[in-house]
């Protein structure tokens, strides 16, 4: 890409307030590549997650170069981020997401089949969780203009406090990599539902990041 990691802007969510993720557990496993809507959902809800924290806020974005030509995108960006967020109709105040618009309910009714298929149980919780995951990496696109790449994605999730909140640096390395890749599926695997513009970019990315877990 032309531009440096550096000129990117990565945003916190304002979606991920007061959620939590008890309850929701299953056996850990991602699917072998990210697929269409027509494929399996890849899921990994670890046991005993801590809570995520109650609230945290939407972070302005900051134009590391300073140039005043890169203003006019920046705002851009913003304006579509609100539009974003109004058109998801989800909540900015802490209380839990559930499903409203046709594509989210899709989605959640795709990745509770998958849960339960795989044994596991269900819950608004998880509901909620998985919501956020995927509206914070779809503004997070959004406010990198739609130029996304490995780094990109590798900082969101590093800087995400859902991420970092369900990752403790107690977990074992082999446990926390792959509760990480799971998460991350599941991210992208909503993108489809929420903002499939964005969903080429950031499954690449995802799989890029993890080769590993696609080859």
């Amino acid at each position: 890409m032309s531009r440096s990691i550096t000129q990117k802007i990565v945003l916190a969510s304002a979606m991920i307030t007061g959620l939590v993720c008890s309850g929701c557990s299953s056996e850990e496993e991602v699917s072998p590549e990210i697929k269409p809507v027509t494929s399996d959902v890849a899921t990994e809800e670890a046991e005993n997650q801590p809570q995520v924290p109650d609230s945290t806020t939407a972070q302005d974005p900051v134009v590391t170069d300073g140039k005043e030509s890169e203003q006019p995108a920046v705002e851009d960006a913003l304006t579509e981020r609100d539009q974003f967020m109004e058109d998801q109709q989800l909540p900015l105040d802490g209380s839990p997401l559930s499903a409203v618009t046709p594509e989210q309910k899709q989605f959640i009714e795709e990745q509770r089949t998958h849960v339960e298929d795989q044994g596991g149980v269900w819950t608004p919780e998880a509901e909620s969780v998985t919501l956020a995951l995927t509206a914070d990496a779809c503004e997070t696109a959004i406010l990198n203009n739609h130029d996304t790449d490995a780094s990109t994605v590798q900082m969101h999730i590093d800087t995400s406090p859902l991420f970092v909140s369900q990752l403790p640096e107690s977990l074992p390395e082999a446990q926390r990599a792959q509760a990480e890749m799971s998460m991350a599926d599941i991210m992208v695997y909503g993108m489809q539902h929420m903002c499939p513009n964005d969903f080429q970019q950031w499954s690449e990315a995802v799989m890029e990041l993890h080769p590993e877990y696609y080859g």
